[in-house]
């Protein structure tokens, strides 16, 4: 309907939840792929943070946030009217993901990683609804008084 077409695909971390349906969209997108080298994807492209993808008029740059997984990986997307976060389940409107591997390490990277950006960074989870950087240091009871 919108024409669109898929160039890159990139995964957040590797739980089933999030790559299940991945060999379909590979085929019908012939997308490339990545994910975060801490957890690999057979055909997948891992890669580290600090990395660096131009899209059009778009930088997507990667920060690794993990705790919940041993690779999380953020995608932090700027060129558009506001800049957006891809935090899979690092972090949650109003809560945070499990940390299942480190709660420490979830925090700690919440809080450096996702939580310094600009209050009015759009953060996209993996499940729920969508937020903001700024509405989730005002409301969100794991980072009250922390920052």
């Amino acid at each position: 309907r919108h024409k669109l077409h898929v160039q890159l695909i990139f995964l957040t971390h590797a739980h089933a939840d999030h790559v299940a349906d991945l060999p379909r969209l590979r085929e019908e997108t012939a997308a490339d792929v990545f994910t975060p080298a801490r957890e690999p994807v057979p055909g997948a492209e891992l890669i580290e943070e600090g990395k660096r993808f131009r899209l059009g008029n778009l930088q997507i740059d990667t920060r690794l946030t993990w705790g919940h997984s041993p690779g999380g990986m953020t995608y932090v997307v700027t060129g558009l009217a506001q800049p957006i976060a891809i935090v899979g389940d690092s972090l949650f409107a109003g809560s945070m993901g499990g940390g299942n591997v480190s709660y420490q390490e979830a925090l700690r990277n919440n809080l450096e990683k996702i939580l310094m950006l600009s209050d009015d960074t759009i953060i996209c989870p993996g499940h729920g609804p969508i937020t903001t950087v700024g509405e989730e240091k005002e409301h969100n009871p794991f980072f009250a008084g922390r920052i």
